[in-house]
């Protein structure tokens, strides 16, 4: 794509009936989703950072640079890279292909009928003995 998206005008395209630039902007994302400062920049154990030539950079790499600034100094030139936010580019994917919309029959309580049938037990009723009667089973 030409020009930068703001975050407005990208939910606005992946919501247009126009595939071709549905297309492309899910492109996009998708690139600035997986980008990685790897992709741009290496540095070795003392912290010396070479970026990569910009014929080297792959098509996901330059798409997730949103920019590049470069300041002479008298060590040599300062460099800072801003990338684009990979975490509103990934949530704005998630949420245009639905998976983050909420299920909101999974907060409804479920009905079951729920049939339980235990064993069977008999009781023997015997009437209530005398007094006398128990206490002579009981010695």
């Amino acid at each position: 794509m030409a020009k930068s998206l703001s975050l407005k005008e990208a939910k606005a395209i992946l919501k247009s009936p126009n595939e071709a630039k549905r297309g492309a902007v899910e492109q996009e994302l998708a690139a600035i989703g997986a980008s990685e400062l790897t992709d741009i920049l290496s540095w070795d154990s003392n912290g010396h950072t070479t970026m990569l030539a910009s014929d080297a950079l792959t098509e996901r790499a330059r798409r997730s640079i949103k920019k590049i600034k470069v300041t002479p100094t008298q060590y040599g030139n300062q460099l800072e890279v801003e990338m684009y936010d990979k975490i509103a580019a990934l949530r704005l994917l998630a949420k245009h292909y639905g998976m983050l919309n909420v299920d909101t029959s999974m907060d409804k309580p479920s009905v079951l009928g729920i049939n339980i049938k235990g064993p069977e037990t008999v009781y023997d009723v015997r009437e209530k003995q005398d007094d006398d009667e128990e206490t002579e089973q009981k010695d």
